[in-house]
Formats: structure tokens, C-alpha cells, sequence
């Protein structure tokens, strides 16, 4: 099983390699700014206007995966340096690009909680835009992880204040995990120690979690097809439509799904995107899991979190359910507490 067990990946900062430094700092005010909300900070307006902007606005704004419509995966606020004052440093997302031309090399500094906590400042400076450019486009893909980790972190934070303490119980003494789920969650059906149905719902939308349980047999529990076969196997049986012998179940013939080897709380797991819906109805919506394998007990875990919110936009509520998911931890110990 230790094969199975991939070596974590390079520590985030290490994206930058060498040219990168990370500072933190305590004592400082909360940071602001919306969910997913960047602040981008260029030297002027014609360095925005140029092929430098073009460079950061296509990839920041290119859109989350698995969603029905169309959203950015972050919302682009832009700024001129002369205009970045102090009543804008308190966001929690910075991006600053500076052109030098009294740089040998391009410079990669990421900085924590520089004026504000929890915040992350990037900034990227150039002897060029053709140098900028370069560069970016080789730390871009580390640069939007550790954006992604800090919002995922401030929606914890959030959520920490009040916990749903009947499913943590569940959850620690039952399964021997542990999820944050914030107070509205409940377990809506539970099938022994391996599978739980956890949701809440609102006016305007459905959370929804599937945690699926089962004895590890061999690797193909990890391809694609299986993950969705089980997936509408696990659905057809728990997740009922809105009328008789309606389910949800992947919508794979609408977008295919998306999978992807990662690294998940230090585990090989496979992430699956994609969109749901329900057979003989026309609900539907995002749905986003993680595979992986419990080594010490031998069983294959499945973590599937699904959102419906038929007159809102989607991708703020996917970003909560992937925050809850990221929350994962073993338990081993029935320390839980009683609502």
C-alpha cells in the first residue's frame, strides 16, 4: 500500500525556486476584499492595456472548471500604482507586476499577511514585459494555489466559529474522520459506517455531501470510470429525485468530467469534476470529489461534495464545499463531543 502513497509535492513556496522569499507577521488588522476577489496593481494603465495585462487577465479570468455557466475563477479589481494606497492594502489577494529596468532578472517575492491577515501578496518584478511575461507564465499555476489555499483558509476560519457538532460527532466516532462542517449541516442518511449523506439547504441553494467508504482491492478503484460508475451506483441507491424513480446522477453526455492526479493532505488521490443531474427531472448542478486510500484501515475513501442553486451563480458555494473538503483529517481517537 506505501507504493500507493506519493511523495508530497514541493511545498508551495517552492514554486518560486531560488528568486522567491515568504515573510509572515502578526498582529495586524483582517484582511477585506470579497471571496475569489484579486487586487491587481500594474505600473500604469498602458501596462494593463498591453500584452502585460493581457497576460494576468487571461489567466486569473479563465473560468472555474465544472460549472454549468460560465464564472472566472477570480474576480480581477485593477489598480495603477499611483492609486494603491493604504486604503487598499488591507486585501487579502494582491498581485503587483513592476517593470524595472534596472533589474538584471526577473524577481518572484510572495509575502503573508504583509499588511493584513490572513492576506497573500504576490508580486513580480522585471526588467521587461517580455521577461515579466516569461516568468509568469512559469510560476502562474503556484502563484493561483496558494491564492486558492488562502481562501480556502478564510472560509475555514469562518466556519470554525460554529460548528455542526451531531455531524462531527458522526463523523469522528463513526468513520474515525473529521470534516468542519459550519451549523446548518445535517446528515440527511447514514447506511452503518460507510456511507453518509450530509446537506444543508436554503432558500436559494443545496450543499451536499456523499462520503462513501469501502475495502481497498486494487488500483483500479482510481480510474475515471469507476469513480463515475460508483458514483451513479452510490446515487442511483441513496440520492432520490424530487419524484418517484428520479436520481442524481453525472451528467457526463452534458460536459465530461474532469480528472486529476493529486496531491491531497499529503495522499495520492484523484480529484473529479464535472456536472450532475437528476434522471427524469431537470435538477441539477457542480459536483466536485476526492479519492484516496486509508493505508492504516485498508479502505478506499471517497469525499464527494455537490452544489444546486438554480438562480445563482455557482462558483462561491463550490469554493465553501472544497474548503470542507480540504478540512479532511484522520481521527484516532472518539474524543467528540455531544451536541
Amino acid at each position: 500500500m506505501k507504493n500507493l502513497k506519493i511523495i508530497s509535492l514541493l511545498v508551495l513556496l517552492l514554486f518560486f525556486g531560488g528568486q522567491s522569499c515568504d515573510y509572515s507577521k502578526s498582529g495586524l488588522s483582517h484582511s477585506l476584499g470579497k471571496t475569489l476577489e484579486l487586487l491587481v496593481v500594474t505600473d500604469n494603465k498602458e501596462q494593463w492595456n498591453g500584452r502585460l495585462g493581457a497576460s494576468i487577465k487571461d489567466f486569473f479570468g479563465q473560468l472555474y472548471i465544472g460549472l454549468p455557466q460560465g464564472e472566472p475563477m477570480l474576480d480581477i479589481f485593477y489598480l495603477p500604482q499611483e492609486a494603491f494606497g493604504d486604503i487598499y492594502k488591507p486585501n487579502h489577494l494582491i498581485f503587483i507586476a513592476d517593470i524595472d529596468p534596472k533589474l538584471k532578472e526577473a524577481v518572484v517575492e510572495t509575502r503573508r499577511d504583509l499588511w493584513a491577515t490572513p492576506q497573500r501578496v504576490v508580486k513580480i518584478s522585471a526588467p521587461d514585459v517580455e521577461s515579466f511575461i516569461q516568468i509568469f507564465d512559469e510560476k502562474k499555476e503556484g502563484i493561483m494555489d496558494l491564492y486558492q489555499q488562502l481562501e480556502r483558509e478564510r472560509i475555514l476560519k469562518f466556519f470554525k466559529t460554529s460548528e455542526a457538532k451531531k455531524v462531527k460527532n458522526i463523523l469522528n466516532n463513526t468513520f474515525n474522520i473529521d470534516l468542519i462542517f459550519p451549523t446548518g449541516f445535517v446528515v440527511a442518511k447514514q447506511v452503518e459506517d460507510n456511507f453518509l449523506w450530509i446537506r444543508k439547504e436554503t432558500n436559494l441553494v443545496s450543499q451536499g455531501f456523499l462520503i462513501h467508504i469501502f475495502d481497498y482491492t486494487s488500483a483500479t478503484v482510481f480510474e475515471p470510470e469507476s469513480i463515475i460508475a460508483r458514483r451513479n451506483a452510490i446515487t442511483k441507491l441513496h440520492i432520490p429525485g424530487p419524484i418517484d424513480s428520479s436520481y442524481m446522477k453525472v451528467a457526463d453526455e452534458v460536459i465530461p468530467v474532469e480528472t486529476k492526479e493529486i496531491n491531497f493532505k499529503d495522499m495520492f488521490a484523484i480529484e473529479t469534476r464535472g456536472l450532475w443531474d437528476v434522471y427524469n427531472d431537470f435538477m441539477g448542478g457542480p459536483f466536485l470529489s476526492y479519492t484516496f486510500v486509508d493505508e492504516s484501515r485498508n479502505r478506499v475513501i471517497t469525499i464527494d461534495s455537490y452544489v444546486y442553486a438554480p438562480k445563482e451563480n455557482k462558483r462561491i458555494y463550490m469554493k465553501e464545499v472544497e474548503a470542507i473538503l480540504y478540512s479532511f483529517s484522520f481521527v484516532e481517537n472518539n474524543s467528540a463531543e455531544e451536541e
